[in-house]
């Protein structure tokens, strides 16, 4: 890597950054380049008004992207630190030494989402002692026999009932929705029919066919039977509903991510109880949380591989000459 500019590292870098999970695979970041530094910033264009009109969960995906960015960058033998104005967030690059082979850099291209039903397999305690409460961001784990778990459950199926039953919500979610290889081939983002293991069809169609099964009965037996499989739910809350929280939030849960990936377990997203805001502070209520609710996973073991990845649009990307 010693031929490498900083530029083309930092393109590398990037490269990284944009694996991070995104709502909708919305992919909601732009970023800059200068001597020594990446700026990251949101695309307000992404922004998704009805499921996340406070962009919390935009400023989530900014700091998973920077989570991949700093571990890659530790990787390649860069040590890095970032600052955030309330706008975007500055990396800054130095101390240049001895590369870093680890886990959490080889799971980044390998981190997915989990579609479907868990093995039913439970998993140990001792298998995600990687969890660690952060500055400003709390990680509670409640395996699935306990009454948090029921809880949470049950919050699921009150969100499902709320939110397909919001035509704003379907609208916005069947936007996002790629139903056929040329369809992903011209966004490069979205939720693609593959990846979610749909057949694909004209895009007329799909959206008339997704909408019949966007409904509260059908949505609930879905998660039933998910819930009902896994091991364990993981809550990351934030201490105060800033961005900066938020930012800190996607580093936590990015991390969190990588060593899940690594461990050979999987996990799928159940955000419901932390998007639809009376739940959320039903949620805080119920399980005593003094923090903000921010994401909710479910965890366990996969039945079977990945056969397709969501793919990443080409991000932008501005070098500002010094």
């Amino acid at each position: 890597m010693e031929t490498l500019t900083f530029i083309e590292l930092a393109k590398i870098l990037i490269s990284f950054a944009v694996c991070a999970p995104s709502g909708h695979n919305s992919q909601p970041w732009k970023y800059q380049i200068s001597e020594n530094q990446i700026i990251i910033e949101p695309d307000f264009s992404k922004h998704l008004p009805v499921v996340d009109s406070t962009d919390r969960e935009l400023f989530i995906s900014l700091g998973c992207a920077l989570e991949n960015m700093q571990i890659a960058a530790n990787h390649y033998g860069y040590s890095s630190d970032y600052t955030f104005d309330g706008e975007k967030i500055v990396v800054t690059f130095s101390g240049k030494g001895n590369c870093a082979e680890d886990t959490l850099f080889a799971s980044i291209k390998n981190r997915h989402t989990y579609r479907g039903q868990f093995s039913g397999e439970r998993i140990s305690p001792e298998k995600l002692n990687f969890a660690e409460n952060q500055e400003d961001v709390t990680t509670a784990i409640f395996h699935s026999e306990s009454a948090e778990a029921q809880t949470l459950s049950r919050l699921i199926y009150e969100g499902n009932i709320i939110q397909m039953s919001d035509t704003a919500f379907k609208n916005e979610l069947t936007q996002w929705m790629r139903f056929n290889k040329r369809h992903v081939a011209q966004t490069r983002n979205g939720l693609c029919y593959n990846v979610l293991g749909f057949p694909a069809t004209p895009k007329i169609f799909g959206r008339r066919i997704i909408k019949m099964f966007l409904k509260p009965k059908s949505q609930n037996k879905t998660d039933m039977a998910v819930n009902s499989s896994a091991s364990a739910y993981c809550l990351f809350s934030a201490k105060e509903n800033t961005a900066a929280n938020w930012i800190k939030v996607g580093k936590a849960l990015e991390r969190f991510l990588l060593n899940v990936t690594a461990s050979g377990l999987a996990y799928s997203f159940s955000n419901q109880p932390c998007e639809v805001p009376e739940l959320a502070e039903q949620l805080r209520s119920e399980l005593s949380v003094n923090s903000y609710p921010s994401v909710l996973l479910r965890l366990g073991y996969g039945r079977k591989q990945a056969k397709h990845f969501a793919p990443r649009e080409e991000p932008e990307v501005v070098i500002i000459e010094n």
